[in-house]
């Protein structure tokens, strides 16, 4: 608890992540009941299909983690490194207990701690909280659009809100 009473920011930041592993549960349940057509088939202009919307969210997930650290960024990740569901749900599995176990350790100094990288010929930073939260955001929009692709293919992942969660997951 903050010296006000209320939850840590690190508390906060931890609960956003809980909150999507949660989500990605849900919705990875329901895309294994889908046939490998609908994981693979793109249904909208600008919208990546299923399974590469999984991918493209624990890629990008690796790399902030990466970047969290102060490591060099991994490769990006493609359907062909994770070819399934299974697979995805792995690597997920891996990279969220593996976060869970870094963020157990960031105090305040850290959360507030600048994280810088290379991004092209620019420099970048941020404050580490901001990235995390960013992070956790990102997975958010991505998670709607797949939880959007699997109620078209009748396989809706049911309500993922984040009040639903406060009150059921903990």
């Amino acid at each position: 608890m903050s010296a006000t009473g209320g939850p840590t920011a690190g508390r906060v930041i931890a609960d956003l992540y809980a909150y999507g592993d949660w989500a990605n549960e849900r919705l990875l349940d329901s895309a294994e009941r889908l046939a490998e057509p609908d994981l693979r088939r793109r249904f909208s202009e600008g919208a990546l299909p299923i399974l590469e919307s999984f991918v493209h969210l624990t890629s990008a997930d690796r790399r902030w983690f990466a970047r969290f650290q102060g490591r060099p960024l991994p490769p990006g990740l493609t359907v062909t490194d994770l070819p399934s569901i299974a697979a995805v749900r792995k690597a997920w599995g891996d990279l969220a207990a593996e976060r869970r176990a870094y963020m157990t350790g960031l105090d305040e100094a850290a959360l507030g701690a600048t994280i810088r990288w290379q991004d092209g010929q620019e420099m970048r930073e941020m404050p580490r909280w901001q990235g995390l939260v960013q992070c956790a955001n990102h997975g958010t929009q991505h998670r709607s659009e797949i939880a959007a692709m699997l109620t078209d293919c009748s396989q809706s992942p049911g309500d993922l809100d984040f009040g639903l969660w406060c009150r059921t997951a903990r």
